[in-house]
Protein backbone atom coordinates (compact mmCIF):
# COMPACT_ATOMS: atom_id res chain seq x y z
CA UNK A 1 0.00 0.00 0.00
CA UNK A 2 2.84 2.60 0.95
CA UNK A 3 4.30 1.70 -2.31
CA UNK A 4 0.97 2.37 -4.37
CA UNK A 5 0.57 5.64 -2.19
CA UNK A 6 4.14 6.66 -3.66
CA UNK A 7 3.57 6.27 -6.59
CA UNK A 8 0.30 8.23 -7.05
CA UNK A 9 1.91 11.02 -5.37
CA UNK A 10 4.66 11.46 -7.25
CA UNK A 11 2.55 11.17 -10.66
CA UNK A 12 0.08 13.52 -9.48
CA UNK A 13 2.98 16.18 -8.83
CA UNK A 14 4.28 15.81 -12.48
CA UNK A 15 0.76 16.22 -13.44
CA UNK A 16 -0.19 19.14 -11.71
CA UNK A 17 2.79 20.84 -12.95
CA UNK A 18 1.10 20.97 -16.53
CA UNK A 19 -1.49 23.04 -15.21
CA UNK A 20 -3.71 25.89 -17.93
CA UNK A 21 -6.55 27.45 -18.21
CA UNK A 22 -9.63 24.34 -18.74
CA UNK A 23 -10.89 25.84 -21.85
CA UNK A 24 -8.67 24.42 -24.70
CA UNK A 25 -6.28 22.68 -22.72
CA UNK A 26 -4.17 20.49 -24.90
CA UNK A 27 -3.76 17.85 -21.17
CA UNK A 28 -5.96 17.51 -18.07
CA UNK A 29 -3.84 15.38 -15.20
CA UNK A 30 -5.08 14.56 -11.39
CA UNK A 31 -6.46 11.74 -9.28
CA UNK A 32 -9.53 9.79 -10.29
CA UNK A 33 -11.43 7.64 -7.44
CA UNK A 34 -14.21 4.98 -7.78
CA UNK A 35 -16.41 2.42 -6.52
CA UNK A 36 -18.47 -0.23 -8.36
CA UNK A 37 -19.93 -3.88 -8.07
CA UNK A 38 -18.25 -6.47 -9.78
CA UNK A 39 -21.19 -9.61 -11.58
CA UNK A 40 -20.02 -12.86 -12.42
CA UNK A 41 -20.75 -15.01 -14.90
CA UNK A 42 -20.09 -18.89 -14.28
CA UNK A 43 -19.28 -21.29 -16.57
CA UNK A 44 -19.34 -23.97 -14.57
CA UNK A 45 -22.20 -25.78 -12.05
CA UNK A 46 -20.16 -26.43 -9.64
CA UNK A 47 -19.91 -22.99 -8.34
CA UNK A 48 -22.53 -20.13 -8.18
CA UNK A 49 -21.95 -16.66 -7.90
CA UNK A 50 -23.31 -15.36 -4.55
CA UNK A 51 -24.18 -11.60 -5.61
CA UNK A 52 -22.98 -8.87 -6.44
CA UNK A 53 -18.85 -8.25 -5.29
CA UNK A 54 -17.44 -4.58 -5.23
CA UNK A 55 -14.48 -2.43 -6.44
CA UNK A 56 -12.67 0.65 -4.74
CA UNK A 57 -10.04 2.40 -7.54
CA UNK A 58 -7.94 4.63 -7.10
CA UNK A 59 -5.20 5.98 -9.18
CA UNK A 60 -4.25 9.00 -11.61
CA UNK A 61 -5.85 9.89 -14.76
CA UNK A 62 -5.09 11.95 -18.40
CA UNK A 63 -6.77 13.47 -21.04
CA UNK A 64 -5.26 14.33 -24.33
CA UNK A 65 -6.92 16.26 -26.72
CA UNK A 66 -6.76 16.02 -30.16
CA UNK A 67 -9.11 18.77 -30.75
CA UNK A 68 -12.08 20.26 -28.98
CA UNK A 69 -14.54 17.64 -29.17
CA UNK A 70 -12.18 14.23 -29.55
CA UNK A 71 -9.31 13.12 -27.20
CA UNK A 72 -7.57 9.85 -25.21
CA UNK A 73 -7.69 8.96 -21.99
CA UNK A 74 -5.32 6.78 -19.78
CA UNK A 75 -3.93 6.55 -16.85
CA UNK A 76 -2.86 4.00 -14.01
CA UNK A 77 -5.03 2.98 -11.72
CA UNK A 78 -5.63 0.38 -8.50
CA UNK A 79 -8.33 -1.95 -8.27
CA UNK A 80 -9.27 -3.03 -4.69
CA UNK A 81 -11.92 -6.07 -5.68
CA UNK A 82 -14.25 -8.33 -3.38
CA UNK A 83 -15.65 -11.46 -5.65
CA UNK A 84 -18.33 -13.63 -4.14
CA UNK A 85 -18.89 -17.50 -4.57
CA UNK A 86 -20.95 -20.29 -3.45
CA UNK A 87 -21.21 -24.06 -3.90
CA UNK A 88 -23.07 -24.77 -6.77
CA UNK A 89 -24.75 -28.28 -7.97
CA UNK A 90 -22.76 -30.37 -5.90
CA UNK A 91 -20.08 -30.33 -2.29
CA UNK A 92 -16.84 -28.84 -3.20
CA UNK A 93 -13.77 -30.06 -2.01
CA UNK A 94 -9.41 -28.77 -1.83
CA UNK A 95 -6.32 -30.02 -0.57
CA UNK A 96 -4.83 -27.58 1.39
CA UNK A 97 -1.26 -26.90 3.09
CA UNK A 98 -1.19 -24.10 6.37
CA UNK A 99 -2.36 -20.72 3.70
CA UNK A 100 -1.62 -22.63 0.27
CA UNK A 101 -4.67 -24.28 -1.67
CA UNK A 102 -2.86 -27.07 -3.28
CA UNK A 103 -3.67 -28.68 -7.01
CA UNK A 104 -4.94 -32.03 -6.89
CA UNK A 105 -2.04 -33.09 -9.17
CA UNK A 106 0.06 -32.43 -6.28
CA UNK A 107 -2.02 -33.82 -3.65
CA UNK A 108 -0.23 -36.94 -1.97
CA UNK A 109 -3.04 -37.65 1.01
CA UNK A 110 -1.42 -35.90 3.65
CA UNK A 111 -2.69 -32.66 2.95
CA UNK A 112 -5.62 -31.21 5.13
CA UNK A 113 -8.90 -31.64 3.11
CA UNK A 114 -11.77 -28.73 3.44
CA UNK A 115 -15.17 -28.69 2.35
CA UNK A 116 -16.39 -25.32 0.21
CA UNK A 117 -19.60 -23.66 1.01
CA UNK A 118 -18.92 -20.03 0.62
CA UNK A 119 -15.69 -17.90 -0.87
CA UNK A 120 -15.07 -14.17 -0.55
CA UNK A 121 -11.92 -13.61 -2.82
CA UNK A 122 -9.93 -10.40 -2.85
CA UNK A 123 -7.56 -9.77 -6.02
CA UNK A 124 -5.98 -6.30 -6.48
CA UNK A 125 -5.28 -5.53 -10.20
CA UNK A 126 -3.00 -2.84 -11.61
CA UNK A 127 -5.12 -1.19 -14.02
CA UNK A 128 -4.66 1.35 -17.65
CA UNK A 129 -7.16 2.56 -18.98
CA UNK A 130 -7.20 3.43 -22.69
CA UNK A 131 -10.25 4.55 -23.94
CA UNK A 132 -11.50 7.34 -26.98
CA UNK A 133 -12.71 10.31 -25.20
CA UNK A 134 -15.96 12.54 -27.08
CA UNK A 135 -16.78 15.44 -25.00
CA UNK A 136 -19.00 18.87 -25.63
CA UNK A 137 -17.46 22.93 -25.62
CA UNK A 138 -17.94 24.10 -22.63
CA UNK A 139 -21.67 25.26 -21.71
CA UNK A 140 -20.61 28.42 -19.09
CA UNK A 141 -18.61 25.75 -16.43
CA UNK A 142 -19.56 22.29 -18.04
CA UNK A 143 -19.03 20.62 -20.69
CA UNK A 144 -20.31 16.55 -20.97
CA UNK A 145 -18.44 13.45 -22.17
CA UNK A 146 -18.33 9.59 -23.27
CA UNK A 147 -15.44 7.44 -23.37
CA UNK A 148 -15.15 4.19 -25.32
CA UNK A 149 -12.38 1.43 -24.88
CA UNK A 150 -10.38 -1.08 -22.97
CA UNK A 151 -9.45 -1.36 -18.93
CA UNK A 152 -6.39 -3.93 -19.05
CA UNK A 153 -5.76 -4.76 -15.95
CA UNK A 154 -2.44 -7.14 -14.38
CA UNK A 155 -2.97 -8.91 -11.17
CA UNK A 156 -0.73 -8.38 -7.72
CA UNK A 157 -2.50 -10.36 -5.91
CA UNK A 158 -4.82 -12.72 -4.34
CA UNK A 159 -6.36 -13.68 -0.88
CA UNK A 160 -9.22 -15.72 -0.17
CA UNK A 161 -11.84 -16.42 2.78
CA UNK A 162 -13.47 -19.79 2.68
CA UNK A 163 -16.17 -20.54 4.92
CA UNK A 164 -17.24 -24.59 5.26
CA UNK A 165 -15.88 -27.57 7.06
CA UNK A 166 -12.14 -28.81 7.62
CA UNK A 167 -12.94 -32.66 6.68
CA UNK A 168 -9.52 -33.32 8.47
CA UNK A 169 -10.69 -32.02 11.57
CA UNK A 170 -11.84 -34.27 14.78
CA UNK A 171 -14.92 -32.28 14.77
CA UNK A 172 -15.93 -32.15 10.75
CA UNK A 173 -19.27 -30.52 11.14
CA UNK A 174 -17.83 -27.26 13.16
CA UNK A 175 -18.36 -24.49 10.33
CA UNK A 176 -15.04 -22.68 10.21
CA UNK A 177 -13.49 -20.07 8.24
CA UNK A 178 -10.42 -20.55 6.61
CA UNK A 179 -9.29 -17.09 5.81
CA UNK A 180 -6.09 -15.91 3.77
CA UNK A 181 -5.77 -18.24 1.88
CA UNK A 182 -3.82 -18.40 -1.31
CA UNK A 183 -4.11 -20.29 -4.35
CA UNK A 184 -1.29 -19.55 -7.08
CA UNK A 185 -1.89 -19.79 -10.76
CA UNK A 186 -5.29 -20.16 -10.35
CA UNK A 187 -6.41 -16.65 -11.64
CA UNK A 188 -5.56 -15.19 -14.95
CA UNK A 189 -2.56 -12.68 -14.80
CA UNK A 190 -4.08 -10.20 -17.55
CA UNK A 191 -7.49 -9.78 -17.70
CA UNK A 192 -9.05 -7.00 -20.18
CA UNK A 193 -12.97 -5.46 -20.45
CA UNK A 194 -14.15 -3.31 -23.10
CA UNK A 195 -16.78 -0.85 -22.25
CA UNK A 196 -18.50 2.63 -22.50
CA UNK A 197 -19.05 5.55 -19.75
CA UNK A 198 -20.78 9.07 -19.98
CA UNK A 199 -20.45 11.82 -17.26
CA UNK A 200 -20.05 15.39 -16.42
CA UNK A 201 -17.36 17.89 -15.85
CA UNK A 202 -17.22 20.95 -14.03
CA UNK A 203 -14.74 23.54 -14.03
CA UNK A 204 -15.22 25.04 -10.58
CA UNK A 205 -11.83 26.64 -10.14
CA UNK A 206 -9.37 28.28 -12.49
CA UNK A 207 -7.77 25.35 -14.53
CA UNK A 208 -9.29 22.82 -11.56
CA UNK A 209 -12.12 20.52 -12.82
CA UNK A 210 -14.53 18.05 -11.07
CA UNK A 211 -15.38 15.14 -13.02
CA UNK A 212 -18.07 12.39 -12.40
CA UNK A 213 -18.61 9.26 -14.95
CA UNK A 214 -20.13 6.04 -14.78
CA UNK A 215 -19.47 3.42 -16.52
CA UNK A 216 -20.50 0.08 -17.90
CA UNK A 217 -16.84 -2.56 -18.54
CA UNK A 218 -17.67 -6.11 -20.06
CA UNK A 219 -14.63 -8.39 -19.17
CA UNK A 220 -13.94 -10.57 -22.49
CA UNK A 221 -10.88 -12.71 -21.14
CA UNK A 222 -11.77 -14.91 -18.28
CA UNK A 223 -10.85 -15.00 -14.47
CA UNK A 224 -9.48 -18.17 -13.93
CA UNK A 225 -7.66 -20.74 -16.40
CA UNK A 226 -9.55 -22.88 -17.65
CA UNK A 227 -11.02 -26.68 -18.04
CA UNK A 228 -7.22 -27.22 -19.86
CA UNK A 229 -4.96 -25.92 -17.38
CA UNK A 230 -2.64 -28.36 -15.58
CA UNK A 231 -3.38 -27.52 -12.69
CA UNK A 232 -7.12 -28.39 -10.76
CA UNK A 233 -7.29 -26.57 -7.40
CA UNK A 234 -10.85 -28.19 -7.03
CA UNK A 235 -12.85 -31.64 -6.51
CA UNK A 236 -16.47 -32.19 -7.08
CA UNK A 237 -18.22 -35.39 -4.55
CA UNK A 238 -18.21 -37.27 -7.57
CA UNK A 239 -14.34 -36.98 -8.13
CA UNK A 240 -13.88 -34.66 -10.88
CA UNK A 241 -11.24 -32.47 -10.37
CA UNK A 242 -12.19 -28.44 -11.46
CA UNK A 243 -11.09 -24.76 -11.48
CA UNK A 244 -12.89 -22.30 -10.93
CA UNK A 245 -14.79 -20.09 -14.16
CA UNK A 246 -16.10 -16.74 -14.96
CA UNK A 247 -16.22 -13.81 -16.42
CA UNK A 248 -16.44 -10.59 -15.21
CA UNK A 249 -18.81 -7.28 -16.07
CA UNK A 250 -18.37 -4.13 -14.00
CA UNK A 251 -21.03 -1.00 -13.29
CA UNK A 252 -18.11 2.00 -11.60
CA UNK A 253 -18.69 5.33 -11.11
CA UNK A 254 -15.52 7.59 -10.54
CA UNK A 255 -14.92 11.08 -9.52
CA UNK A 256 -11.74 12.75 -10.47
CA UNK A 257 -9.56 16.27 -9.95
CA UNK A 258 -8.04 17.20 -13.16
CA UNK A 259 -5.60 20.03 -13.05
Amino acid sequence: MKRIGLVIVLMSAFMVAQAQEAEGKKVQAGLVFGAGMNFQKMGTKYIASNGAGSDFTIGVNMNYAFNDNLGLNFGVEFDFETLKYKQGTQGLYYAYNDTEIIPFNDYNGSQEMFQLLERKQKPIYLTVPTMLLFRTKFIGYFRYFGKFGLRTSVLLGNKITDEGYNVSSATPLDLVENENMTAKGEMVFLKSAVGLSGGAEWNFVGSTCLVAELGYYYGFVPLYYGKDFDKRYMRTFNGENINNSARQSQLLFKVSILF
